[in-house]
């Protein structure tokens, strides 16, 4: 037998020794990786509300009365720096409604407004002057006018619609958690000021 058979017979019987030792030896389950859940951050904290007491801001002998209701905010730690407000209004009860901006956004940009009295909506988007910081804190957004029609204690309503949002800093979602409408008694057109209210708010999820 020659020297290069031997040294190639010397190799075979090794690997083959390597190959059997891999084999026979036990295999370790593969250590499970755990995932740590990410806590979930809740960016919409702000909610909205329709004020369930109007207040009379012109009466005369000869006119219906003129009524008003705030658009209240809760920002929680959102810094707000814009609203769109999508309301629908009982046109069988009220009827010239309007709608103007609050303390809050005296100064703001007026970015959509559309009043319709004869379906009954409201459109209407606010926003803080370029360059201003974000809203924290609570206020009045804008301000409802309108004029009642029907008998006293009849019930009158505004509620929020879903297309409703609020914008702030540092998310490009809108940040609102929910939006509770007004249901209250009309007075009536001769009466000088509105009854005190009696219902529950009408409160309606936002999507």
């Amino acid at each position: 037998m020659s020297r290069r058979t031997l040294i190639l017979i010397v190799v075979l019987i090794g690997i083959t020794a390597v190959l059997l030792a891999i084999a026979l030896t036990p295999k370790q389950p593969p250590v499970p990786f755990q995932q740590i859940p990410t806590p979930t951050i809740s960016y919409a904290q702000t909610t909205l509300r329709i004020n369930n007491n109007p207040a009379v801001v012109s009466s005369t002998s000869s006119a219906a009365p003129t009524y008003s209701t705030d658009v209240t905010i809760t920002t929680g730690n959102n810094k707000v720096n814009a609203v769109q407000l999508e309301l629908a209004f009982d046109v069988t009860h009220l009827y010239n409604v309007d709608i103007k901006p609050g303390p809050l956004f005296q100064n703001g940009v007026e970015l959509l407004k559309k009043v319709n009295n004869q379906n009954g909506t409201i459109s209407y988007a606010i926003a803080s002057p370029l360059g201003q910081k974000g809203f924290l804190g609570s206020g009045v957004v804008a301000v409802i006018t309108f004029t009642e029609n029907g008998k006293p204690g009849e019930i009158a309503r505004i509620n929020f619609l879903p297309k409703t949002l609020v914008t702030a800093q540092g998310t490009d979602k809108s940040v609102l958690k929910s939006a509770v409408g007004a249901t209250f008694p009309i007075a009536g057109a001769s009466a000088s000021s509105p009854q005190q209210n009696t219902g529950s708010p009408s409160s309606q999820p936002v999507y």
